[in-house]
């Protein structure tokens, strides 16, 4: 799911660069990793947690950078407003977003990535079938829950995100739970957890428009605004009715 050096950098490590390079060309695949990278803007330097695909000549052909970033893991929410929380937790990474909605070109068809937890944001998903993702591949290290429930959890979430846009999806997770999932939200296959495993299928490619890709959340704003209406009602028509004794 990753590798743990700058993979794009002439300052990484050139030697596992090549190795990466010539197992692809070797097993003659695309294949899609992450990895940090940054940029440089002046005299600044961003980070970012990034996936690249790699063609079967082991060249770069596309990226993605991380959108929905992890709180206190990958960044220090309200940093600028209030610089002292960033002098408590030092070690928190200094990550910054990339280009919602923003897909990978591969075979004259897009991929829609989803680094790690971002699978369980909704819009994210939403936003990169409305720009003509085919499938969906989530990359993820879930090694941190151990054999809890947290990977299953994780990775019931797949299935929303195929069923809500209609895309396919392909899990990749270093210690499980990997597997296929179709458009309609069937597990087409699904590894145990911790046990080594290699998995290959088809999975369809679609351009279908979904009700929920055209309107998103909107019922569920329509429920909470009517809720908050009907409580509303509610108050006002108790003090209607039982208006306060002064005395």
């Amino acid at each position: 799911t990753a590798t743990p050096f700058y993979f794009s950098s002439p300052y990484g490590s050139q030697y596992l660069k090549r190795l990466i390079q010539e197992a692809v060309k070797e097993a003659n695949v695309s294949l899609l990793f992450g990895s940090p990278s940054y940029q440089r803007d002046g005299e600044m330097v961003n980070y970012y947690n990034t996936a690249y695909l790699l063609n079967p000549d082991g060249k770069q052909i596309g990226s993605y950078n991380k959108v929905h970033l992890v709180p206190y893991g990958e960044y220090v929410p309200l940093k600028e407003w209030f610089p002292f929380i960033g002098k408590l937790v030092a070690q928190v990474g200094d990550f910054k977003s990339g280009t919602k909605g923003s897909t990978i070109l591969w075979n004259q068809h897009r991929i829609g990535v989803q680094i790690c937890f971002e699978i369980i944001f909704p819009d994210l998903a939403r936003a990169m079938a409305s720009n003509q993702a085919d499938f969906f591949i989530n990359i993820t290290n879930d090694a941190w829950f151990g054999t809890s429930s947290g990977p299953f959890q994780h990775f019931s979430m797949t299935v929303f995100r195929a069923v809500e846009n209609k895309r396919a999806l392909a899990r990749a997770a270093n210690t499980g739970i990997s597997g296929f999932i179709d458009p309609t939200g069937r597990i087409m296959d699904a590894t145990p957890l911790t046990v080594d495993s290699a998995r290959t299928d088809t999975i369809p490619l679609m351009k279908t428009k979904t009700i929920y890709m055209k309107v998103g959340d909107l019922f569920a704003k329509i429920c909470l605004i009517s809720v908050l209406i009907f409580l509303a009602y509610c108050f006002i028509q108790h003090q209607k009715y039982n208006p306060k004794q002064l005395n």
